[in-house]
This record gives C-alpha cells, sequence and structure tokens, in this order.
C-alpha cells in the first residue's frame, strides 16, 4: 500500500503540470500562526502545500490534531485539511511503508483505500511537526435547509446556524455528521426506510474494507458524514488496523474506539478480535438510527447483550431491524452475525435511497 502522494512532493507536481509551461512560483507567507492559533509560535507550512491551497476557518480539534478548511489556488475548490501533530500519533497507529518509511496509518489508508462510502485523501503533506491530509470537506455538502427537510418526518425544529467562538472571532461552519442530523430531526430519529438506506452504505463500506483485512475501530454516529441526499462518507481512520485478509486475525488486548460502541468482550477486558467488535459497533449504530439512542441503559446490559428499547421508549422498532440487531450484539463473538452475512440480511436486501420511496 502507498499513499496517492509522497509527502509534500507529488501535489505540487500535479499543480505544474496541468498548469503546462506556467509556474506558481509565489511569496506566499508560510507562518502558520497567520491562519491559526493551534500552530505553535514561528511554525513554518510546508512550502508546496501553500503553493497549492489558502488556509481559511477551522473545523474542530481532536486528540491527534486539528482540521481546518482551505481552497485550492488553482481551481477554487474547497477541502478539509486535517493536520496531524506527529508526536501525538500513538505507536499503534503508525506503519511502515516501503516506498515512503513510517507513516500514520490513516495516513496510507485513506491513500489506498477507494469506495464512495469513504472519505478520499486528496493529497498528503508533511513538515517536521505535522502530517497534512486533505480530503475533500465533506461538511460543506449538506445545506441545512435541505438537511432538515431530508431527515424530518414532519417539521423539524429551528435551522441551526453556523458557530462563532466570540472569543476568538473564529467562524466555525457546523459539522454535517449523522450524529447532528439525527439531532436536528423531530423525532429524534431516522424513519425506517432512511436508517435502512443510511445503515446499508455504512455496512458496503464496512464490507470492503474487510475484505481488505482493514478494520475502522470507531465506527460511530460522529465519524460519519451526510449529505443532503442521505449520501454518508466513513471519516477517521486514526484507530483504524490491517492484517493480511488470507491469514487468521489477529488478537488484541489494548480497545481504541468509544466506550459507548465498545462489545461485550471488550468491556469484560478480554482478548478481541477486530472484526466480531466492528460488528457489534453496527448493531449499537443502528439503535441511534432507529431509536436515537444506545440499546444498552448500563454497561452491565451492554456486556450481558441486553437490549432495552421498546420499554424505555415507548415505540417498537420493525422486527426485522431487531432481529438484526439483535445478533449484532449477541454477547458471544463467535456466534455474532459476520459482515457477509449482514450484507444479505433480509431486513437490508431490498433498500433504496429515500428520494425513490
Amino acid at each position: 500500500m502507498r499513499p496517492t502522494a509522497t509527502p509534500g512532493s507529488q501535489r505540487s507536481s500535479n499543480l505544474y503540470q496541468r498548469r503546462g509551461k506556467f509556474s506558481l512560483k509565489r511569496n506566499y507567507d508560510l507562518s502558520a500562526t497567520v491562519y491559526s492559533s493551534n500552530f505553535p509560535e514561528c511554525h513554518q507550512l510546508a512550502p508546496d502545500f501553500v503553493e497549492a491551497y489558502q488556509l481559511e476557518d477551522e473545523l474542530g480539534s481532536g486528540g491527534y490534531g486539528f482540521v481546518m478548511t482551505a481552497r485550492d489556488r488553482y481551481d477554487g475548490y474547497e477541502v478539509a485539511v486535517k493536520f496531524i501533530i506527529k508526536d501525538k500519533v500513538p505507536e499503534h497507529c503508525w506503519i511502515s511503508d516501503p516506498a515512503f518509511g513510517k507513516l500514520p496509518i490513516e495516513v496510507v489508508l485513506l491513500s489506498y483505500v477507494k469506495h464512495e462510502s469513504i472519505v478520499r485523501c486528496l493529497d498528503v503533506f508533511e513538515d517536521s511537526r505535522y502530517f497534512y491530509l486533505t480530503p475533500p470537506n465533506p461538511y460543506l455538502a449538506l445545506p441545512v435547509s435541505v438537511a432538515d427537510h431530508s431527515l424530518s418526518e414532519g417539521s423539524v425544529g429551528e435551522e441551526p446556524g453556523s458557530k462563532e467562538d466570540c472569543q476568538t472571532g473564529v467562524c466555525r461552519r457546523p459539522s454535517y455528521d449523522l450524529f447532528e442530523c439525527i439531532e436536528q430531526s423531530e423525532q429524534k430519529r431516522l424513519s425506517e426506510d432512511q436508517a435502512r438506506y443510511v445503515f446499508g452504505q455504512v455496512v458496503d463500506a464496512v464490507h470492503y474494507l474487510d475484505s481488505l483485512g482493514i478494520c475502522h475501530r470507531d465506527i460511530k454516529d460522529e465519524n460519519v458524514v451526510i449529505d443532503q441526499n442521505l449520501k454518508i462518507k466513513l471519516i477517521d481512520f486514526g484507530s483504524a488496523t490491517i492484517a493480511d485478509p488470507t491469514k487468521p486475525r489477529p488478537e488484541y488486548d489494548q480497545f481504541f474506539g468509544t466506550a459507548a460502541y465498545a462489545s461485550s468482550e471488550i468491556l469484560l477486558k478480554k482478548k478481541y478480535k477486530a472484526a466480531p467488535a466492528e460488528v457489534w459497533t453496527l448493531g449499537v449504530l443502528l439503535s441511534y438510527l432507529l431509536a436515537g439512542v444506545s440499546p444498552f441503559p448500563t454497561i452491565r446490559d451492554a456486556i450481558e447483550g441486553r437490549i432495552f428499547l421498546s420499554e424505555t421508549l415507548g415505540l417498537k422498532p420493525p422486527e426485522g431491524a431487531m432481529e438484526l440487531m439483535r445478533r449484532c450484539l449477541d454477547p458471544d463473538p463467535d456466534t455474532r452475525i459476520t459482515i457477509e452475512e449482514i450484507k444479505t440480511h433480509p431486513w437490508l436486501s431490498s433498500y433504496q435511497a429515500p428520494g425513490e420511496l
């Protein structure tokens, strides 16, 4: 596996090639703090990156770095730029690439995988402190008015606007992940047909990754972005793992995901295989899609696989979906449904786009 771009070089090569003999060599300001206070004082951005992109707004930050928007200086397209702080990437999140040396696994995977429901990586850059990933900006694909219409089962509440940090004066675009879209709907959950369509896309992405020996290991509503047509993209591969798909899958003794999505064997602090644990996260995600809440009121319920939805919410999820959810949330990983079986489950077999319903 190799990234599509050599850090800091392939982008500028492509840039000059599509302009023919014209060069963009200009004296752009390399000072990073001009664009964001997240950068340390006196930090200099990679020259090739600055020649290719104009940094704009901040989108948010996490444990390994932060995300900003940027605009392609050539064609004006807006993208997201994920700045990964090298020193904060845990040891288990690195991989050795034969061409480029030691890289964060997210850099390698997003440059390698190609699936319509997985975020793409356009370019990769690096400097002494950061790797820069440039996926297309997923948050610009969902106008609020369209999002509310697509996810509602009737009227919806107030349309959320852009959030502004009054202290810093930084305008932040709203992030349209699945969690926020569900929260914006009147019922705080999706209809059965909407849930089936969204869930089917996530399953397709996970099945594709599994065929390559890849497990995301942090599937949750906040790591699924969605557009006005309910098309999704799986994002944030910082906790992913990869193994040879032709060999028995390894076991792990450390958990790298989100506690609310942790499988029963992980909660019991047992060694676990990534693929069955991934299926468990799909069961939890399905509960959020259909009911807007976790299927488990307590950790003990999760350990024992006791699903409480109808009793706590006064709702009756579709039986086909409930049967699939129960099989995903089987506390025994050896008898838990597999991703191949999920793809052919009757509840998913006939899903279609909500716009065609």
